[in-house]
């Protein structure tokens, strides 16, 4: 198959690690790995977003700040990485694809001519929390071709859409995440867990939750860690990590990976965690629903339910061998299903499918 010619389209520089832009480099990255030629385009405006600052000013300022390329993820050099005004066929060069992620942009690419690429969009959570959903929802009809990182968001789709989206799974990096420290070796009460301000990450129950785990379990210890500055009064038995670079030595050193979230798309942490070992406790969300499997690869607990999460957790610092089982059917089912390999090759098919199998 012959090299292509690929756009990536993203909402807005990125200043801080976020998850869906870690994916989408991360396939900017593989995709220019398999020598295709890669640009990335960082909208100033998006489409139904109002700002009371002109986009001149806004893209000037974003120019002075050097942020075109991420600082916290090692992009490829041989991937061009932009900070435009808009996207727009007068700012977007020619190509055989583009592709972008979050549904304001998905609009802007539905307009492009047709020889800015075959048109792409890969939905990466359902985004109706800042409102909008009837927007949101007819995102789904654009004429793009629509891709979907989780099985939940397949099914969503579909329903708004009446057809059936691709289904290209997160994958995690089994080189960086994988176990170094066998899961026995570990003490039972040792948890990681992400800290996180934003509402729907479910911070402040997780945090109840382990006040109330520290109740039964005296020798709990607890390592966060986040983009966030480190949150006053943590107790003792609460570590902090402010954007570890150090990450999969964090999960190796601890049993248990929790996670409170009340809504994800396909939620990274959880699963790096697997892959390092960790037994996982999470809530009942299609974002963790992929890999999250009851009493195989990981414990559920309905979101919101404080005491639910403690029990689950208790169970697994009490109960060691169902701890160790949990540990090794989630990196098992990590490693066999979630390649970086397998989820560029069907991205790459989707694309040379669109242009007749060239």
């Amino acid at each position: 198959m012959r090299s292509l010619t690929i756009n990536v389209i993203l909402p807005f520089p990125v200043t801080k690690p976020v998850g869906g832009a870690k994916i989408m480099y991360e396939y900017a990255n593989r995709l220019a790995g398999n020598g295709h030629q890669v640009s990335i385009f960082h909208a100033v405006k998006r489409p139904f977003k109002k700002s009371s600052t002109p986009v001149w000013v806004k893209w000037v300022i974003y120019l002075l700040r050097g942020v075109a390329r991420p600082k916290w993820f090692p992009l490829d050099k041989r991937i061009k990485s932009m900070i435009v005004p808009s996207i727009t066929d007068k700012y977007i060069p020619d190509a055989d694809i583009v592709i972008s992620t979050w549904w304001q942009m998905t609009y802007a690419v539905s307009e492009l001519s047709p020889s800015k690429g075959k048109k792409f969009n890969l939905i990466q959570d359902y985004e109706i929390w800042k409102g909008m959903d009837e927007k949101v929802h007819a995102s789904y009809s654009l004429p793009v071709n629509h891709l979907v990182i989780a099985r939940y968001l397949q099914q969503l789709v579909a329903d708004h859409s009446g057809v059936q989206p691709v289904h290209i799974p997160n994958a995690i990096e089994g080189k960086k995440f994988f176990v170094q420290t066998p899961p026995q070796q570990r003490a039972n009460a040792s948890l990681i867990m992400l800290y996180s301000e934003e509402p729907r990450k479910g911070t402040p129950n997780g945090m109840a939750a382990l006040k109330l785990v520290k109740q039964d379990q005296p020798a709990l210890q607890v390592t966060l860690f986040g983009v966030y500055p480190r949150p006053q009064d943590l107790p003792e038995w609460i570590s902090y990590h402010y954007r570890p670079g150090n990450l999969a030595e964090l999960y190796n050193q601890a049993a248990i990976f929790f996670s409170p979230s009340l809504g994800e798309g396909w939620a990274l942490p959880p699963a790096e965690a697997m892959a390092c070992g960790c037994a996982v406790v999470c809530t009942n969300i299609g974002g963790h629903l992929d890999y999250a499997i009851e009493n195989e690869t990981a414990l559920l607990a309905e979101p919101g339910n404080v005491k639910e999460m403690a029990e689950k957790i208790n169970s697994l610092i009490n109960d060691h061998p169902l701890r160790l089982q949990l540990a090794k059917g989630g990196s098992t089912l990590i490693s066999s299903r979630f390649s970086w390999e397998a989820s560029v090759q069907k991205l790459e098919d989707c694309f040379y499918k669109s242009l007749g199998g060239q």
